[in-house]
């Protein structure tokens, strides 16, 4: 039987050396036997070899999962965007908004507003609008966005909610944790809007989250409301 296992791990020796624990127990026998006064700068390479590959390891997981990650985004957004795209008229657009988009982009409440003068939303909005799609004064979009913060200022912001965030999700059933928020640009900078999406974990939309996939689905956005708001 020890003749044909030490023909095996001759004919293979990667049966030992693909073996992390039993590697570290030949090392370690070796310095027992080389005693106290001898270092076996073998086992110290090993060691530092060993500890490399674990790191670089974790970054491979660390990038596949990333990389999951974002291709599941990418799935959602387009579908989101698909679903868009079927909409006939403003109010079937809402009703995806209230319903099937929830659920596709997995927030608890997407929030359209556009910016018009005092006196003539309905310039610029049908008479039947709803609460998902409010008029508010110029600046608004700007000032909400920021928040004061002019030296930064953004069209885009992720970020936890803030007593502003209470007030303009005030009408749903939930309590928003974190926010996406992004500028609206409607014919030509003619009417500034803003998107915004809402959700119940405080961890869901941050500052170091990537933007691309969100300023995509804002465009689709732009482009259906400009068949409606004009």
């Amino acid at each position: 039987m020890e003749e044909i296992t030490r023909a095996e791990l001759l004919a293979d020796p990667s049966i030992i050396l693909d073996d992390k624990e039993l590697m570290e127990s030949l090392l370690t026998a070796t310095d027992i036997k080389l005693g106290n006064n001898v270092v076996d700068l073998r086992h110290v390479a090993m060691s530092r070899l060993t500890h490399k590959f674990g790191e670089l390891e974790g970054t491979h997981k660390s990038v596949v999962a990333a990389a999951y990650q974002n291709l599941l985004g990418t799935k959602q957004i387009h579908q989101a965007v698909i679903e868009l795209m079927s909409m006939k008229n403003l109010d079937q657009f809402v009703l995806s908004l209230k319903s099937d988009l929830l659920k596709i982009l997995n927030v608890d409440c997407i929030f359209i507003l556009v910016e018009s003068p005092v006196g003539l939303e309905s310039d610029f909005l049908p008479t039947h609008y709803n609460p998902h799609i409010q008029s508010v004064i110029p600046g608004f979009v700007n000032t909400y966005i920021n928040q004061g913060n002019e030296t930064k200022a953004s069209k885009i912001k992720l970020r936890q909610a803030t007593s502003a965030t209470d007030q303009l999700f005030e009408n749903v059933s939930v309590k928003i944790a974190s926010e996406a928020c992004i500028e609206l640009n409607l014919n030509n900078n003619v009417t500034i809007g803003m998107i915004a999406f809402g959700s119940s974990d405080a961890n869901f939309f941050e500052p170091g989250q990537g933007t691309d996939l969100l300023k995509f689905f804002a465009c689709a956005c732009e482009k259906m409301l400009e068949r409606w708001i004009t």
